[in-house]
């Protein structure tokens, strides 16, 4: 019997191997390098075929020359020049390159170095274009991926130059490049009735609660998801406010937002792990691999064998 492989997750101190032809090297001052986890390094040093993996850390990617298949969760982009792309901690990712010559830039940084000093903890969190669901690629005009790029460089010069007081500059550069491209997603976005903030706010604890939840598959640990009761009573409401209020906003219940998040979770893990489809359920947290099957057809319209049969894995 063939030993099934788990999708690896690499480790900030680790991925380097994974992503880099060579491994870039260590920059000046390396004394002021034992705080929250940050790094910069220019796109070109990336391998051209690396494996579906997880990262333990985010990552924000510029591409200013170059061209290859990015797959960020269920979706796959081909990439190219004027690509800003985001990749979340949650999120199955891999690439294959299409060119020999690439350029640009590549951001890595952990949560905890994001929020140092902050008062909103949860804005990572927030952000669609680093959800598993969200849109992680944001095309860009050449006056745009201009703006980005000094933002780019000037991190880097700053990250080789590292000394005590580079941390928080590094930060607020990072916030910046954030927020610009968050406004900018924003007025991407078709125009839609503002829900109040009560319940914007609810909405988005409560994604973050069954996230979190979700999350521990990334561990190779077993989801272990709550009922709608019990995320209703962590955040302080009933579970029919909780579900008109999410309804309201969304069109969809909350028990449907799990069960949504639930089945693209699933649709990775089918597409990227080399696992049987028993021992995927069992890590979802379903008790029988067959009441799975039943669940993801009445989801996608089709079971998690015939999900692989059309993609020939």
């Amino acid at each position: 019997m063939v030993k099934q492989e788990q999708i690896p997750i690499l480790k900030n101190n680790s991925y380097h191997r994974s992503y880099f032809q060579h491994l870039p090297g260590r920059p000046v001052n390396a004394e002021f390098f034992n705080g929250p986890y940050f790094e910069i390094h220019q796109k070109c040093i990336w391998k051209n075929n690396i494996p579906a993996h997880r990262l333990d850390f985010y990552m924000v990617f510029l591409v200013t020359r170059g061209e290859g298949i990015q797959t960020f969760g269920l979706k796959e982009h081909y990439i190219r020049k004027n690509m800003l792309c985001f990749v979340g901690p949650n999120m199955i990712n891999s690439w294959k390159s299409e060119s020999d010559d690439h350029q640009g830039y590549c951001c890595t940084f952990s949560e905890e170095f994001f929020n140092a000093g902050s008062v909103d903890k949860h804005f990572l969190q927030e952000l669609s274009f680093f959800q598993i669901e969200g849109n992680s690629v944001l095309h860009l005009t050449d006056q745009q991926t201009e703006y980005y790029s000094s933002l780019f460089k000037t991190m880097r010069t700053e990250f080789e130059n590292r000394n005590e007081y580079s941390d928080p500059i590094l930060r607020s550069l990072l916030q910046v490049l954030l927020r610009k491209s968050y406004s900018q997603f924003k007025t991407m976005e078709c125009t839609c009735p503002a829900p109040d903030d009560v319940g914007l706010r609810l909405l988005r604890s409560f994604t973050a609660a069954f996230l979190r939840d979700l999350a521990t598959i990334r561990t190779g640990n077993g989801v272990h998801l709550k009922k709608i009761s019990e995320y209703a009573d962590e955040l302080g409401v009933s579970q029919n406010h909780l579900n008109d209020t999410i309804k309201a906003i969304t069109g969809r219940s909350a028990g449907q937002l799990i069960k949504n998040q639930l089945t693209r979770q699933a649709s990775m893990c089918l597409m990227h792990a080399h696992k049987s489809i028993s021992e995927i359920s069992y890590a979802l947290g379903f008790d029988d691999p067959s009441y799975f099957a039943r669940f993801y057809k009445n989801q996608t319209g089709q079971t998690p064998s015939e999900f692989r049969l059309k993609r020939n894995l």
